[in-house]
């Protein structure tokens, strides 16, 4: 069921005041605990506040350091062309780290008026995902961004500094000037061991990996720290509502969603991820809420156009990820293309699709044309499974009640909740 959008890292990262007996187990001992102050806003890069516990360890290359000079880098403004965009533009702390409330999709450029294509997803909760495999089992796994084109963080990182509709640098070159030119230059230096005559490769790369090293040891990116947590380690415990949703979100016949939005830990976790980070065409509507939308234009995932090596794989066309729905509740708009406004209208959706149609597509000469965000020829790729399709005929598989359930339930899965 997904909802909401973009390493290798397998380690996670906890404050210690939060971490009871069952995380602890999770941690299997190799706890680093960082509290990371992110800056508000477009922030400009100002320093952050990190502290270290004495105890610190550093797998995988973190440090405290890394972490802090990738923080004031995720806020830097001077990294885009016009000066006034940064990475935490379009993942807002606040919002799970995904689009500022009330945004359609994110404008970007030298100007701030050129309209993105996709929304911003979350970028919590990724340090178990990894590189993007086509023939995993059941189909795609992994990567990163809506398509999985990058196979870590640090790749992915360097797709919003060049895309002409983000912070629209020109080339390389140009990310690397503007970092020479930031007066804590020096700290990223330190931390990647830089020589006084670094090339701009090793200064490129030791931004990316400045930036991946931030979202895989800032405790704010994976903090297990929801009303769902808190009911696993028995400090508190669902309302009827919730309790209801969570069955509906389970249940194979009904809202089916755990099929891929796991709602058991994957092998060697104490908590789940809600999601199986795989892939699929749900068939949304198109979203034409904006004078710019341009109508010869389909985003396609898989296939493109975004990404290429895969466009001959018309079987894939129309699919996405799944997101992880920890604080889904905050990551509004829903899905790739950021159609759906609210919680509600996303889980109707799925409700609904199949047994309401005109709900969600326009009529044309009388006839629904539904999947209409895809070209005629890939509609067959849409996923059929539940909760879509029919219970009964004319019927859906959840009624409006069993959409306010989940949507309950998805509630308590919003980092911040205090037993």
């Amino acid at each position: 069921m997904p909802l909401q959008h973009p390493g290798t890292e397998t380690h996670r990262l906890h404050r210690m005041n939060f971490i009871t007996p069952l995380l602890r187990w999770r941690a299997l001992g190799a706890l680093v605990i960082l509290t990371a102050t992110c800056m508000a806003g477009c922030g400009g890069g100002s320093p952050a506040s990190t502290t270290v516990d004495s105890n610190l360890i550093q797998p995988l290359g973190l440090s405290a350091e890394r972490v802090a000079v990738g923080d004031r880098l995720f806020n830097e403004v001077a990294l885009s062309a016009g000066g006034s965009q940064s990475c935490a533009s379009c993942h807002v702390k606040s919002r799970g780290h995904a689009d500022a409330a009330g945004v359609f999709l994110p404008l970007g450029g030298p100007a701030l008026d050129r309209q993105g294509l996709r929304s911003s997803p979350s970028l919590h909760y990724m340090n178990d995902n990894a590189a993007f495999v086509l023939n995993a089992g059941p189909g795609p796994r992994g990567g990163f961004t809506w398509d999985g084109r990058a196979d870590d963080r640090a790749a992915q990182a360097l797709g919003p500094l060049l895309a002409a509709n983000e912070m629209a640098q020109p080339d390389e070159a140009a990310v690397v000037r503007a970092v020479r030119s930031l007066p804590y230059y020096s700290e990223l230096a330190v931390a990647y061991s830089l020589p006084a005559d670094a090339s701009d490769a090793q200064v490129l790369q030791a931004t990316q990996l400045a930036l991946q090293a931030y979202q895989a040891g800032d405790v704010d990116y994976q903090p297990y720290t929801s009303k769902f947590d808190a009911v696993q380690t028995g400090q508190a415990s669902f309302t009827a509502q919730e309790q209801r949703g969570l069955a509906l979100f389970n249940d194979p016949q009904r809202g089916n969603c755990a099929s891929c939005h796991s709602s058991t830990p994957p092998p060697g976790e104490a908590l789940p991820l809600f999601t199986n980070f795989g892939y699929f065409a749900l068939g949304v509507p198109r979203n034409v809420s904006t004078a710019t939308a341009d109508p010869a234009f389909f985003d396609m995932g898989l296939c493109g156009p975004m990404r290429t090596d895969l466009s001959h794989r018309t079987d894939l066309c129309g699919m996405f990820k799944v997101p992880t729905l920890r604080n889904v509740a905050l990551t509004a708009p829903y899905f790739h293309n950021g159609v759906m406004a609210t919680l509600e209208e996303a889980v109707a959706f799925y409700a609904t699709r199949d047994s309401d149609p005109a709900r969600w597509y326009p009529t044309v000469g009388g006839v629904v044309q539904r999947f209409n965000d895809l070209p005629p020829a890939y509609r067959g790729n849409v996923t059929q499974q539940a909760p879509f399709g029919p219970a009964t005929p004319g019927g859906p598989r959840l009624s409006p009640q069993d959409v306010q359930d989940i949507v309950s339930f998805l509630g308590t899965l919003t980092d911040g909740f205090t037993p």
